[in-house]
């Protein structure tokens, strides 16, 4: 018999209100709670393979955890620290001045930066860059430049802009981690793919997660097709050529770039909800789960997240947040709601409506056992 849960998702398929849907969910003793797996009934999306285990989805920003994950394998090593200044690796972040606004003539006014960028900076979104796609002052800064928006093949080419703020003095989400991405690179000689097969997904038993889709000559309909909804008649339509943030590169853009698969990345969510030790040590993974921001720039998040229409998903009033090393942390849970998430619940989202939630504790509540 259907949880209240899996009708919900059912009749959302239904009313067409999603394309999609696959969802795992795993106690972290092992127990598996859910798999599911649901196709739009709609004949607009009839080219779509089924949605099952098998189907490739593009992880937009849920690429990050990962990536963080990589940087800490170097943290464990000793090969870095996490207040390490890591500028002397990434000459062109180095080079980064702080944007402090526009001349009337419309030349950027810049001041060169006096902290330094710190690999747990770049973890925790606190180091000064942004996205130019989502930031008014970027975005007029590659224009001045003659540049198309997420134009270039590069990590270094694409993120090549100037800094928001000093580095640890506030929080703006934007390109640290792609950054962080091209650090594993340069401290290991692999590029991110290589090293993330070796070293995250080969001990997890993982086989399906790529930076190089078309490299592996992956069907278009291995891939779920996205869908955007029309301003005016609020029906989904597809949108086969999928989002640009991948169009064109030639690097493995840590933040944004991967292809994997829903229960290949459950492998790795499991892995550091259980803290069984295949690929982060036990204190590492207890540092995933604690917020490492600095006062102010935790109040500069908390800020920004009293309106997230910025971020996917769903944030409930009350909550208050911090950013660890992995992703956002809910240091305070707010609503009522019995779907809300629990304390110091470990989430993060991407651009193609994908979500991830790792909760340590979960405590079941009378509301939640009927879902």
């Amino acid at each position: 018999m259907a949880t209240f849960f899996e009708q919900l998702l059912k009749q959302a398929i239904e009313n067409l209100d999603v394309p999609s849907i696959a969802i795992e969910a795993k106690q972290r003793d092992g127990t598996q709670l859910l798999s599911l797996y649901l196709d739009s009934p709609s004949p607009l999306f009839s080219s779509q393979d089924a949605i099952d285990s098998n189907t490739l989805f593009t992880l937009a920003s849920l690429t990050k955890l990962p990536t963080s994950v990589a940087a800490l394998q170097q943290v464990e090593k000793g090969i870095i620290g996490l207040d390490n200044d890591v500028t002397h690796l990434l000459p062109t972040l180095k080079r980064q001045r702080i944007l402090q606004g526009f001349k009337a003539d419309g030349v950027p006014v810049l001041k060169d930066r006096t902290n330094p960028i710190t690999l747990r900076h770049l973890l925790t979104h606190s180091a000064g860059t942004g996205y130019d796609f989502s930031n008014d002052e970027l975005r007029r800064v590659q224009s001045l430049k003659g540049e198309c928006l997420g134009s270039k093949p590069t990590v270094e080419q694409r993120f090549n802009l100037p800094l928001l703020f000093e580095p640890g003095e506030s929080w703006n989400y934007g390109c640290s981690i792609d950054w962080v991405g091209r650090l594993v690179e340069i401290l290991t000689n692999m590029d991110l793919e290589t090293y993330m097969s070796k070293h995250i997904w080969q001990p997890l038993g993982v086989t399906r997660f790529t930076f190089r889709l078309n490299q592996k000559n992956a069907a278009t309909n291995e891939v779920a097709v996205l869908a955007e909804r029309d301003n005016e008649t609020k029906r989904l339509r597809p949108l086969p050529e999928g989002l640009p943030l991948n169009n064109g590169v030639t690097d493995c853009f840590g933040g944004q770039g991967g292809y994997s698969t829903v229960p290949n990345f459950m492998q790795l969510l499991y892995s550091l909800l259980a803290n069984d030790g295949r690929i982060l040590k036990a204190e590492t993974v207890d540092l995933l789960f604690q917020g490492h921001l600095t006062p102010a720039s935790k109040s500069v998040l908390n800020r920004k997240m009293e309106d997230p229409s910025w971020a996917v998903g769903t944030f409930y009033p009350g909550e208050t947040y911090n950013w660890s090393l992995g992703g956002l942390l809910i240091e305070k849970p707010g609503s009522s709601c019995p779907f809300s998430r629990g304390l110091n619940t470990l989430v993060w989202s991407g651009a193609t409506n994908l979500f991830w939630v790792a909760h340590r504790v979960f405590i079941p509540t009378s509301k939640t056992r009927k879902c």
